[in-house]
């Protein structure tokens, strides 16, 4: 934010339940992210045609669309939006700050006093008592959009925001782990997913980027380096750029952030990489709808980005959860994959053993990924205890993954006790090594564990993928989804571990895809060969 404004609802993460209120000064100037509904149809249009654009059998199989033909989907004409406008300027004078390429977002600046009449709630500074940050929004986390523009706005961004805390990749010192687990590095990758290490600097077509949330998601470069000396030696002089923000590489580094930057490029070799560093100080939700947002302001952005954050999903306002799904539809009809580590919490359980919890961001527009391990004794992939797998209660399930689940609960395979919302949005999708994975933090090599190793590895993957299809005058991967169910031979069968959590007893993996492992992990060989036909 800048002296003397705030971005409405902005502060980051906080996972303190205790908050102050206090009164800010009427005439204090905020700023407001508008969301508008798309035109009358194009809801309806986006669905239609994203799922045209992913799915294999479609005539119009990987056909992505430009700025002006999304807009022309989603778009509110000129008349909405100064309409719009004028409503806002109905107590005082608002500034229109942008207008967004899609034409279904805008933003104003005004004064708080002029927000609690347009919106009928009393906005007040919150400060989380933990962290000490402080945001502006509804008190009461309530807001009224009046009918004459309800038909226009959806909402506004973080004027009911709450805040979340996110995963962090868990350094592992358990020596009973570290036993039974085999170590994770680049070459593991290789041998096992059978990816491709070739190339050299600049050499590689298409993009890849990690999405870091928070001011101390640095990633260190002499980490980076020393990563590629230990263990890719080939790469020693790549380096991740920014495409937004600003990475403070010489603070004390996020094993998070290293963690992301150093498996996407390993997985990814010589493919151009990229960090957004995403600082508001809003909910998750909001950021992550910021993040969003943003992307799809871009003309040409990364066409693979790897995401590390998440929640216990069900705290939050569900408009801004059905948003964020919109947004990334759009990211997919550009032809942008965004890959999510599931979580690292199992099923995750309420307090009383009765009922699975499930993950937030869970659209079916993200391709989620779980996490496996390597087994000592055995050289076999497994899946980890700690990924987070199950039935989201904020999305119904996909059409394109409705036979591979129903094929999971036709297997005989023993199901837990505990209640879970089967007609939900089934995940993760697919799953990656995630346990004893190797990461050079501050000089030193740590042990992580956690499916915030496991998106970036397969999101590296996959934009080794894209550089073959670009090579040879094809277009990238895309939204993933569909064509990943549409090719179960693409992956290792993991049918061994399970996702038990505290007193829930969890999912056991079976033949086929299930909650703990997803379709399984990847092998490049076949998803090659997949991508090509």
């Amino acid at each position: 934010f800048t002296c003397g404004s705030f971005i409405l609802g902005a502060l980051f993460a906080s996972s303190a339940a205790e908050v102050d209120f206090k009164v800010p000064d009427p005439n204090f100037s905020v700023q407001l992210q508008i969301a508008l509904l798309p035109k009358s149809g194009g809801l309806e249009n986006l669905h239609n045609t994203i799922l045209a654009v992913s799915s294999p059998k479609s005539p119009t199989f990987r056909q992505y669309l430009k700025q002006d033909q999304i807009r022309n989907i989603v778009g509110r004409d000129e008349a909405d939006i100064q309409r719009v406008v004028q409503w806002l300027n109905t107590f005082e004078t608002v500034t229109l700050e942008s207008v967004h390429p899609h034409r279904d977002w805008i933003t104003v600046t005004t004064t708080v006093k002029n927000v609690e009449k347009l919106f009928s709630c009393t906005l007040g500074f919150i400060t989380d008592k933990k962290s000490g940050y402080k945001k502006i929004a509804s008190t009461n986390k309530k807001y009224t959009i009046p009918d004459s523009v309800k038909d226009v706005i959806e909402l506004v961004s973080g004027l009911s925001s709450s805040s979340f805390p996110k995963w962090k990749a868990q350094v592992v010192t358990a020596t009973s782990e570290l036993t039974a687990t085999a170590a994770v590095t680049p070459q593991t990758i290789y041998d096992t997913y059978k990816s491709p290490l070739t190339g050299s600097h600049a050499s590689r077509l298409g993009s890849q980027a990690v999405v870091e949330f928070g001011s101390l998601a640095n990633f260190n470069e002499a980490d980076t380096q020393t990563f590629f000396s230990t263990y890719l030696p080939s790469l020693l002089g790549e380096t991740c750029g920014m495409v937004y923000g600003t990475n403070n590489g010489d603070a004390k580094p996020s094993v998070e952030a290293n963690l992301d930057v150093q498996y996407i490029m390993a997985a990814g070799p010589f493919i151009n990489t990229t960090d957004y560093k995403i600082t508001g100080r809003g909910s998750i939700e909001d950021e992550f709808l910021s993040y969003t947002q943003l992307v799809n302001s871009q003309s040409s952005p990364p066409l693979v980005h790897s995401i590390s954050y998440g929640e216990y999903g069900g705290d939050y306002d569900n408009a801004t959860d059905q948003r964020f799904s919109y947004e990334l539809e759009k990211m997919g009809l550009s032809g942008v994959s965004v890959l999510l580590a599931s979580g690292d919490n199992g099923v995750g359980c309420d307090s009383t053993g009765s009922s699975q919890e499930y993950d937030y961001p869970s659209s079916p527009y993200i391709t989620m990924v779980g996490a496996t391990y390597i087994d000592s004794a055995t050289k076999l992939e497994v899946g980890a205890t700690l990924s987070s797998g199950g039935f989201s209660k904020d999305f119904m399930q996909a059409s394109w993954q409705a036979e591979a689940v129903a094929a999971y609960f036709n297997s005989g395979v023993p199901m837990p006790s505990e209640d879970f919302y089967q007609p939900g949005r089934a995940y993760p999708d697919v799953s990656a090594f995630g346990q004893n994975v190797q990461v050079i933090a501050s000089g030193k090599v740590s042990a992580v564990s956690g499916t915030s190793c496991s998106a970036p590895i397969f999101a590296g993957l996959v934009a080794s993928l894209n550089d073959e299809l670009l090579r040879a005058g094809r277009p990238p991967l895309g939204f993933l989804n569909p064509w990943l169910y549409a090719n179960p031979q693409m992956f290792t069968d993991v049918t061994a571990g399970s996702n038990p959590y505290q007193k829930c007893e969890g999912f056991q993996a079976a033949p086929g895809w299930d909650p703990v492992t997803g379709l399984g992990t990847p092998l490049y060989p076949q998803m090659r060969e997949a991508a090509f036909a």
